[in-house]
């Protein structure tokens, strides 16, 4: 796949419901075949191996789809910019769904994506309370031993929940009923909070305290249960209090006027640790959790419901074996 160099521009169309019917994830593969990503210095080595993985795959129609007889690999993106009222709007939820979409499509994930900044509008993947809980509830919905989930939320964060346009919140409770209580016996569910005060979105019973040398040690976390856990669940949040946006401005590159180009801590921990940093064969969270840029209150956090010693990422380890082409 040959793209211009230094293009800024963006797919000119998003999916359809008839997209969606006749070719699962067609559209997002489209949609990424153009330059969904300001391209400069900072994000040369992601554009890299995503051309690579294009050239490799051949073209959307040969994009690599999980059979559904093994076990399932989703990840769903909930992407939040344009706030009213008391919440400022955000810059960095426009990049980190970029980022973590293509993660996700290189690393063999059935991919969804809500977000209020797509290059096209479209209603039925707007990130409102109504269809984010539907599709938290569709994404876990049938697990079974060996599914592995990722959710992905880049917004804003606070005390109460996760801060949706209208200013109203997601709370801790209402996360742990969508995504946590429906897991089954050896299902494997991923959070990953790229917000502020995301210390324990899914109210975990474990966190870890330190991130030094192999493993991560936990202790008990002296917190309301919100109910049984049969799955194993891993949160990983960017901060437990303010959490900020990482500059990827590079002055060799002209970007659209007011368009600063920013990502999530999260978002560019994951970019860097996936393509500069990682040296380990395996993506452990604990050499990842080392590579967030963070100040003093703004340390990565990791909650889990079980003590694990050193998880492995879900993010670009070898696609399955058991795909097949759409």
């Amino acid at each position: 796949m040959v793209r211009p160099a230094r293009s800024n521009s963006f797919a000119p169309r998003i999916a359809s419901a008839a997209d969606e019917k006749a070719t699962p994830k067609k559209w997002l593969f489209e949609l990424f075949e153009y330059q969904v990503l300001i391209h400069n210095k900072f994000t040369d080595a992601l554009l890299r191996r995503w051309d690579a993985f294009c050239s490799a795959v051949g073209s959307s129609q040969n994009i690599l789809r999980r059979v559904t007889t093994g076990p399932k690999r989703k990840l769903l993106i909930i992407s939040i910019s344009n706030y009213v009222g008391p919440w400022m709007p955000l810059n960095g939820p426009k990049t980190d769904w970029k980022i973590w979409a293509m993660l996700g499509i290189m690393s063999g994930m059935d991919v969804e994506v809500l977000s209020d900044s797509l290059p096209t509008s479209d209603p039925s993947r707007n990130p409102t309370r109504e269809i984010i809980e539907r599709f938290a509830r569709a994404h876990v919905k049938g697990n079974r031993e060996g599914d592995e989930h990722v959710v992905v939320y880049s917004g804003h964060g606070y005390r109460q929940g996760l801060v949706l346009a209208d200013g109203s919140y997601i709370s801790q409770q209402e996360l742990h009923d969508w995504f946590v209580r429906p897991l089954s016996t050896g299902a494997l569910l991923w959070g990953l909070f790229d917000c502020c005060e995301s210390s324990n979105p899914f109210g975990l019973g474990h966190k870890a305290v330190t991130y030094e040398g192999e493993g991560i040690p936990c202790e008990p976390l002296k917190t309301r249960s919100r109910g049984e856990v049969k799955g194993t669940v891993i949160s990983i949040g960017s901060a437990a209090g303010n959490s900020s946006d990482i500059n990827l401005n590079d002055p060799d590159v002209s970007t659209p006027a007011n368009q600063p180009t920013v990502a999530g801590a999260l978002a560019w921990a994951a970019y860097r640790f996936f393509y500069a940093l990682r040296k380990e064969d395996k993506p452990y969270v604990a050499a990842f959790v080392r590579c967030l840029a963070s100040k003093a209150g703004q340390e990565g956090q990791v909650t889990m419901s079980a003590i694990i010693r050193d998880p492995i990422l879900p993010m670009l380890r070898p696609p399955p074996q058991n795909i097949s082409s759409i």
